[in-house]
């Protein structure tokens, strides 16, 4: 049988600063998770803070952008019906001369 060590009979106030001492070092770590749980839901509203501000300005705005997207997809529609045209015109060309 191994043998134990004998524990020493702590008195009431030495268990009263043991209880203190943990008490104290509870309320440090509580108050970090409060500070740290604000600031994450803090940062946790910044994305929902950008959408609703993205949905408004495109309730204020999307008119426009709407006619800037068609406009520039019109360009780069007639810049490659133009472009595949030259090129057939060439063809064509070259065909007779021959």
């Amino acid at each position: 049988m191994p043998f134990k060590k004998k524990k020493k009979k702590e008195g009431t106030d030495d268990k009263l600063d043991q209880i203190l001492h943990h008490l104290a070092a509870m309320d440090k770590r509580d108050r970090l998770r409060t500070w740290g749980g604000f600031i994450k839901g803090i940062i946790g509203l910044v994305p929902a803070i950008v959408f609703i501000w993205g949905m408004w300005y495109f309730y204020q705005h999307g008119d426009d952008i709407m006619a800037k997207i068609a406009k520039t997809a019109a360009e780069q529609s007639s810049e490659g019906t133009k472009q595949g045209t030259e090129g057939l015109i060439v063809q064509i060309k070259n065909f007779q001369v021959r």
